[in-house]
């Protein structure tokens, strides 16, 4: 089954890229048992930092909760849960362009696949352009994966901060699985 959603998924992204539409997936970050932090320009030459998110594989990490794994891929990236105790600036998460010549001026968010990691709860999302709010959205997350799809107006966006709700006395967490962006010249 693994097998068959990879297919999907490469022929999906060979559809995509045509269209100039990228999907982000989290397949090639290394394998790892233990959350390790998103590093800055992921994927390479997007020019996108991913603050206070972490990726790990979860079925090598025994602190994976039931929302880790319901994506068809072997590694993701999350925001919040347990981490929040640790460090409270991992409660948040934050997708930015860097600003760099040659770099992408601004992006515009498509679609997220997205689930809660321990518990369901919420996620805020607010959308900038060059510190100007762009928008806001709220979206309930279960433990199963789920599609949400970005306000079509939101085309400008220079960063996009994720707020997960404390639920049933846990801090809130996010699992991104994909993100489907155009990048922006």
């Amino acid at each position: 089954m693994r097998k068959i959603g990879l297919l999907v998924c490469i022929v999906a992204v060979l559809a995509l890229c045509a269209s100039g539409q990228t999907l982000i997936t989290f397949s090639n970050m290394p394998s790892t048992n233990h959350p390790l932090r998103m590093p800055d320009n992921y994927p390479g030459a997007s020019f996108m930092n991913w603050d206070n998110f972490y990726f790990v594989s979860p079925q090598l990490w025994s602190g994976s909760g039931p929302g880790f794994e319901m994506g068809p891929d072997v590694r993701v990236a999350f925001v919040g849960g347990p981490l929040c105790s640790l460090q409270p600036s991992a409660c948040f998460g934050s997708i930015k362009v860097v600003l760099a010549p040659n770099a992408t001026a601004s992006f515009q968010p498509l679609q997220i696949s997205l689930a809660a990691g321990w518990v369901p709860n919420s996620v805020v999302v607010h959308a900038y352009n060059q510190s100007g709010l762009v928008g806001s959205v709220v979206w309930k997350l279960t433990t199963s994966a789920q599609v949400f799809t970005f306000p079509p107006e939101w085309t400008n966006v220079t960063q996009l901060m994720f707020y997960p709700s404390p639920a049933y006395r846990q801090a809130g967490s996010m699992v991104a699985y994909t993100f489907l962006v155009t990048l922006n010249q």
